[in-house]
């Protein structure tokens, strides 16, 4: 546990004071960032959210009379370490994120650090330009960081790195110094270095510095495109005009902080393609790629078979995976830019001409721009996170993963780093720019094991000889950080190592900028995450977690790479997306997770109220289960955790009411439905409500319905033709005593689909239990419904489910549930969404006939379980899109059942829904229908937008063929 001195916490509240934006000093805050996507762990001192510039100054110079060091920080993406620290964070991801000026004519953009570059990309857009370093955490990175870290990706080919678009950086010296970097001549830089200042004292030493040691630049570093270790003294030879931005970036912010910058933005192509190559070989696809370079691709990327079988169980990325043939070895993602049409397709089919007459690769499916270019690239962007969450004790390391080869003798430096892993007795996994000669060797190793710590020092040694060998690169687009500093002297020789610290002191001479980066840093395996120290605590879950293995193993499959703190698209994280603070992201419930459960926080562990706490903004969506890489089910593990609460604490009242919601639902339904929805409308209920169990008195609780589905079905269900053909349905909670008007809706597409419908009215799904912590309960009171259910499984019955949350309770959570993996086994194949179920009949052959919607045109809002378990392709394809609907490019409604029912969440469950869904509804087409598969969704929607949702079973007809 982090601990800081009476001295410094007593003048923490002095700097709380002083600051517009927030300062993070608990335990639980600050274990969130001791990591990064790296191997390490330090806990920083205390984490600064600054509002502004004057902030950003105030915290410096709390720092300097304090004696701290001070870490600047974006996104917490690093690889190798670069910004976990026992410093003052600074983390302008939340509030320093704005596009401050555009110039379309000269072609440039002045932002703050916490911009992210996706979304700065999403506003350039529109004006045909874009900031053309693209790293594979593009969706999160934040600019300042790729700055920091000279970050570069997929098309570095074509646009380099960081440093070749960083035109100038307002910065901040550890003393409180302003600097304005940017391109100057010899003569402006000569007179700024006669200053008497401390900006002219740096201009004049700097200088001092490149020229003493100006041969030694030129002979030390690598002479490959790819090079971001060390100090970038190489922009400083061979050229008169001096930019000390350059400088700055790579520095990974061991010289100054960064306020803002100025970047040079290229234009968007007017045209792309991606070619496909597959490789029954892996150094096969390897040695390709000298035959593929003279067609001028813009990106040349390796993903290996860990990645590519990966790829293809992932829930998110298995949707993408089509054109995948075979059982490849490796695949190479080759992509090409060009003005036409014609250029970007015929050079990839020359490629493939040249390749197949080699006898190289054995398919080449080649897709010009278009839905199947976007799924190659949201494989392979995902692979990192695929990589890295390999289930077991064995994961994927980043510290050999970033050496930059020469690419003729690419080949044989894989082929030899293999054989080195090989002697160690060390499985590897690979993907990267194959192009410019950076494959990221991944290294499978358990650093809970003192002989995989040992193995990850020897492979590390080895390694660097080899690449010393061959004239590479050490770092080649992922820094130096922790992992990599510690080789730097050896890798440049004494002298000019000792020139970058020379360049460290002249910045930061009191050296609170980062230490124990880039120079002078502790051997790479210290500070480790996990070490051989570490130990967790056991727990007994009433979960299995067959597939992560245990409940320790579900949370440690959480790596870092931030997917979670994305801000455009998906569902995953909405209360991140609408907080923007790093506790509400799945990454951050992670790491709290790991450290109470290794005892690192409170003496409390999994039952501490702080975890509570953390974990009480997961709506339980699931999203994290299917766009995480590493599929990290946090609504699982918030289910188990609050079990271990109530155990130790008791349950509230208004958990208890939620936990019984499906048995109030079967009492009030019926003869005293009309006289309840009158009482639970009215304003006195709603306020005494809100007082004794804390339901917000805006809003009223769903009505109930005076007939029950159930009974309807009793009296009409023996009407339906027979046909032969019988499918269950499923009476979910909702639909069968608060809206029957679903119920019939399926009954009737059902029937004209030629199924007769047999009612599985079994009980709850125990959905309410399940996401509310009350486990043993749902575990209990849920075996009779799965075992009425089997008996429809036996019979050949496929079970058939409107409501997506009730479906994901039986097919999802009861499997890991119960304890017969036989029974387990049943539920998830034969328990199926009723439009999913609909469209593989269509698939197969089974159904002649056609549907269509009932209205001008659906839109649609997917729920969030349905999203991330079965997609909303199956509605979508039943109705032909895309002409007869479109889906809203919403996340999650906000409403998450009773989420945005308690009273301290409903401002959040209203943000979360204007984030992108509110505003859609109202901009509708006229006319057009709204549909949202789920309850609570249509509640959402019914409560803030005034717009009537319905099902998607009440939107479509079919049409006879």
């Amino acid at each position: 546990m982090q601990t800081n001195s009476p001295a410094i916490a007593t003048s923490l509240s002095d700097l709380i004071e002083a600051l517009k934006g927030e300062v993070l000093t608990d335990s639980f805050s600050l274990g969130m960032y001791a990591t990064d996507a790296s191997i390490y762990q330090i806990f920083p001192l205390a984490v600064v959210l600054p509002k502004d510039e004057s902030d950003v100054k105030k915290a410096l110079e709390w720092a300097n009379s304090n004696q701290v060091t001070i870490l600047p920080r974006g996104g917490g993406t690093s690889l190798a370490g670069q910004t976990v620290g026992n410093s003052l964070v600074l983390d302008f991801s939340k509030y320093m994120d704005q596009t401050l000026e555009i110039n379309t004519e000269e072609r440039w953009v002045r932002v703050q650090p916490g911009k992210v570059r996706d979304v700065l990309n999403d506003e350039l857009a529109p004006l045909g330009l874009h900031f053309a370093v693209d790293p594979a955490t593009s969706s999160r990175a934040n600019v300042g960081g790729m700055v920091g870290n000279n970050s570069s990706g997929t098309k570095s080919i074509l646009y380099g790195k960081t440093v070749d678009h960083v035109l100038e950086a307002k910065v901040l010296l550890a003393d409180g110094t302003g600097m304005h970097l940017k391109n100057t001549d010899a003569e402006t830089y000569r007179q700024i270095a006669l200053k008497d200042s401390r900006e002219g004292e740096i201009y004049r030493r700097f200088k001092e510095i490149i020229n003493k040691n100006s041969a030694l630049i030129e002979q030390k570093f690598p002479k490959v495109m790819r090079r971001v270790g060390g100090y970038n003294l190489d922009e400083f030879i061979h050229t008169e005009d001096w930019n000390l931005a350059k400088l700055i970036t790579g520095s990974e912010g061991t010289l100054a902080t960064t306020l803002e910058l100025k970047l040079n933005l290229e234009p968007l192509p007017s045209f792309k393609s991606v070619c496909v190559l597959h490789f029954a070989e892996l150094l096969d696809a390897v040695g390709a790629v000298t035959s593929i370079l003279p067609y001028q691709p813009s990106a040349v990327e390796i993903l290996d078979k860990i990645v590519v079988d990966l790829s293809r169980e992932n829930l998110t990325t298995k949707r993408h995976c089509h054109f995948i043939q075979g059982d490849p070895a490796a695949i190479l993602i080759v992509e090409f830019y060009g003005e036409t049409l014609s250029d970007v397709m015929d050079r990839p089919t020359q490629m493939i001409k040249e390749l197949q007459e080699k006898g190289l690769g054995y398919a080449f499916p080649l897709f010009p721009q278009g839905p199947e270019y976007e799924d190659v690239w949201v494989v392979r962007k995902k692979g990192l996170g695929l990589m890295l969450g390999i289930k077991g004790k064995k994961k994927p390391l980043p510290f050999i993963e970033d050496a930059g080869i020469p690419t003729q003798h690419l080949r044989e430096y894989i082929d030899r780093t293999l054989q080195i892993c090989k002697k160690h007795q060390t499985e590897v996994a690979m993907y990267a720019h194959v192009s410019v000669g950076v494959i990221h060797v991944r290294p499978i190793l358990d650093l809970r094991d003192q002989a995989d710590i040992e193995r990850l020092e020897a492979i590390a040694e080895d390694t660097f000889q080899l690449v010393m060998e061959y004239g590479g690169s050490w770092s080649g687009e992922h820094g130096d950080g922790l992992v990599r500093s510690p080789f730097n002297e050896r890798f440049f020789g004494t002298e000019l190592y000792q020139a970058m610290i020379q360049v460290k002191r002249l910045f930061d001479p009191e050296n609170r900028m980062n230490p124990g980066k880039i120079v002078e840093a502790e051997p790479m395996s210290r500070n480790l995450r996990y070490g051989n120290r570490y130990q967790d605590q056991a727990v007994e879950p009433v979960f299995h977690y067959r597939s992560e293995q245990s409940f320790q193993e579900s949370v440690h499959m959480c790596t870092g790479v931030g997917e979670c703190r994305k801000l455009l698209g998906g569902t995953m994280c909405p209360s991140f997306k609408a907080t923007r603070d790093e506790e509400h992201t799945t990454r951050g419930r992670a790491n709290a997770l790991r450290m109470a459960m290794s005892g690192q926080l409170d003496e409390k562990g999994l039952r501490s109220e702080r975890l509570q706490e953390t974990l009480s903004l997961c709506l339980s969506c699931k999203a994290c289960k299917s766009e995480c890489p590493s599929n990290v089910d946090m609504a699982k593990m918030k289910s188990d955790v609050m079990q271990w609460y109530y155990d130790a604490n008791g349950a509230s009242l208004r958990d208890k009411m939620i936990r019984d919601a499906a048995g109030m639902a079967r009492r009030f339904s019926g003869k005293l439905a009309k006289p309840i929805n009158f009482l639970q409308s009215s304003r006195l209920f709603r306020k005494s409500l809100e007082k004794i169990a804390g339901f917000d008195s805006r809003r009223t609780l769903p009505a109930y319905a005076s007939e029950s589905f159930s009974n309807w079905f009793a009296k009409n269900g023996g009407k339906q033709k027979k046909t032969g053909k019988k499918v269950a349905l499923f009476a979910d909670t909702y639909l069968n005593y608060h809206e029957p008007s679903i119920g019939k809706a399926a009954v009737k597409l059902l029937n004209d689909c030629g199924y007769e419908v047999v009612l599985a009215n079994v009980g709850c799904c125990q959905r309410p239990k399940i996401s509310h912590g009350f486990l043993r309960d749902a575990k209990t009171e849920g075996k009779p419904t799965v075992e009425k259910l089997l008996a429809f499984i036996d019979q050949g019955l496929p079970v058939l489910v409107c409501e997506p949350s009730c479906a994901s309770a039986l097919n999802d959570d009861f499997p890991d549930l119960f304890d017969e993996k036989e029974v387990a086994d049943k539920l998830t194949k034969n328990v199926l969404m009723i439009d999913v179920f609909l469209a593989r009949e269509m698939e197969r052959g089974n159904l002649n006939v056609r549907f269509r919607s009932k209205g001008k045109g659906l839109q649609i809002h997917g729920h969030c379980h349905q999203k991330a378990l079965y997609g909303t392709q199956a509605m979508k394809k039943t109705l032909g899109e895309p002409a007869s609907c479109t889906e809203i490019p919403s996340g999650c409604c906000g409403m998450a059942g009773s989420f945005g029912y308690e009273k301290e969440h409903y401002a959040l469950s209203q943000k979360i829904g204007a984030e992108v869904l509110f505003p859609a509804i109202q901009n509708a087409p006229e006319g057009s229908e709204l549909v949202a598969s789920g309850f609570s969704c249509r509640h959402q929607i019914d409560h803030f937008t005034g717009k009537q949702a319905k099902h998607w079973v009440e939107c479509v007809e079919v049409i006879p063929e």
